[in-house]
């Protein structure tokens, strides 16, 4: 909903949208996309017109079904996606690898060998040549895997773009420990507000792995792949480089993002088949292969971007309620979307071979089938809507500005367009074709004095910062 792009590993991580309030109009849909559709019609709006494949895979009825879309299609009519995961293309998965240390860390936790309020000082004495900050230090595993550790997206300045995946490509474990030593927190000491952090989750893999005397990429196999039958979800591809589904950027081909300290947090490689028999594992709970783990790893630990976060894990929907659990990565070449309902059993994966996949729709449209709005209009005084206008502050970067134009009240965020609003109650107004629901709230003198923003099972609340809004032309 609210995130900048600048960087690859960022841009999905805030919540269900890459923005806040897109222009209803763009994301209109033509028929309603739920965790029950087709997964070849959700193939179909995942990739749009983008070049590369795309394979959805479904949990629905206790079933698996996948669905497939290309870009060109093919010559000669391509052959179905087989449920056997060894039939099925590979693809980078990107940061929802982050899903896989939390659950590590999980599985860590209900062994006893660690505990959530460890810290990085506790965990690495006389394992790094070099000193470590007395905040540094002083960050825990809870922080780490939720994000609020006050660490930043990555070691030296680098916040995105090429230098992104260059120190991706280029950091091996010395690397790393050194770029610790010199790692300065964005605020003096934690926790912080949740902010997404790669070198964070990195660091927390490769602590677990110290912890445990291995690698992170043995542990994986270890404890998740190797149990669960997961044969194709890998770091290294070796014959199995093959199948990889060819890497775009729109239409420019490109090559994979190998790693090696950064792989906690970006670097496997898997199928739809293989994430779906992990989400099987998840969604059985306690009882299942993955034991209590499985349970600890949804558990939220805290606030993240309007919801919460359990175990690397994005949770939306309200406690005791329906929520709904998901992670979403994004590589040079690839993008990828994975989610569970529980309350349902219905998992979903969308795995896309090109970076510029449009994935933001199907989101969007789950969020909607999964949060509905009320959509019915209900009569509101005209002259009530300059109770409304004015400027709302969500945080230091983004405001919500309300303006009235023809009879209507409209809504924008920061630097966007308009949005028209629908009144369906008491100071309660829908943006319906995103799924939005807006709440006002009144103070002293029954003054408008703050706004709710609810979408796809995550909240957002902003204050009253100003009055004036330069009201938009016909």
């Amino acid at each position: 909903m609210r995130l900048s792009c600048s960087a690859l590993a960022r841009r999905w991580m805030a919540a269900w949208l890459a923005a806040l309030l897109p222009a209803a109009a763009a994301l209109a849909q033509p028929s309603p996309i739920t965790l029950a559709s087709d997964p070849a019609a959700i193939a179909k709006m995942a990739l749009g017109a983008e070049r590369g494949t795309l394979v959805v895979g479904v949990l629905h009825g206790g079933k698996a079904t996948y669905g497939v879309a290309h870009n060109p299609e093919p010559s000669a009519a391509p052959r179905a996606i087989e449920p056997n995961s060894a039939e099925q293309p590979m693809f980078e998965i990107g940061s929802v690898t982050k899903v896989f240390t939390g659950l590590l860390l999980a599985q860590s936790v209900e062994r006893g060998e660690v505990k959530l309020d460890d810290t990085v000082g506790q965990l690495l004495a006389g394992k790094v040549a070099q000193p470590l900050s007395p905040a540094v230090a002083s960050v825990t595993l809870r922080q780490l895997v939720t994000h609020t550790g006050c660490m930043p997206v990555m070691a030296d300045g680098v916040t995105g773009g090429p230098a992104l995946a260059a120190q991706f490509r280029a950091f091996d474990k010395a690397a790393f420990w050194d770029a610790l030593s010199r790692i300065r927190l964005t605020a003096p000491t934690p926790p912080c507000e949740a902010a997404y952090s790669n070198f964070g989750m990195a660091l927390l893999g490769q602590i677990l792995a110290e912890r445990l005397g291995t690698t992170w990429g043995e542990l994986v196999r270890a404890r998740i792949t190797e149990p669960l039958g997961m044969n194709d979800t890998v770091i290294q591809l070796g014959d199995k480089a093959s199948r990889m589904a060819p890497a775009f950027a729109g239409d420019r081909r490109q090559r994979l993002l190998d790693m090696a300290a950064y792989a906690p947090a970006s670097a496997l490689r898997s199928t739809a088949a293989d994430m779906l028999t992990l989400s099987r594992a998840i969604l059985a709970g306690a009882s299942g292969p993955l034991g209590p783990a499985a349970a600890r790893m949804l558990t939220p630990l805290a606030r993240y971007e309007g919801a919460e976060i359990g175990y690397a894990v994005m949770v939306r929907g309200p406690e005791g309620g329906r929520r709904t659990y998901y992670h979403a990565g994004v590589t040079e070449g690839y993008r990828t979307l994975w989610l569970l309902a529980p309350d349902t059993a219905e998992a979903l994966i969308v795995l896309g071979s090109n970076a510029r996949a449009p994935l933001q729709p199907v989101m969007l449209a789950i969020g909607k089938s999964r949060y509905p709005v009320p959509t019915v209009e209900v009569p509101l005084d005209p002259q009530r809507l300059a109770d409304y206008q004015g400027e709302f502050r969500i945080n230091k970067a983004k405001t919500l500005g309300f303006a009235v134009r023809s009879g209507r009240l409209l809504v924008r965020e920061t630097g966007r367009g308009y949005n028209a609003l629908t009144p369906i109650g008491s100071d309660r107004f829908a943006v319906t074709a995103i799924g939005a629901e807006v709440t006002f709230r009144r103070g002293e003198g029954n003054a408008v004095v703050g706004v709710t923003l609810a979408q796809g099972g995550s909240q957002l609340d902003a204050r009253r910062v100003g009055e004036a809004v330069a009201v938009p032309q016909d």
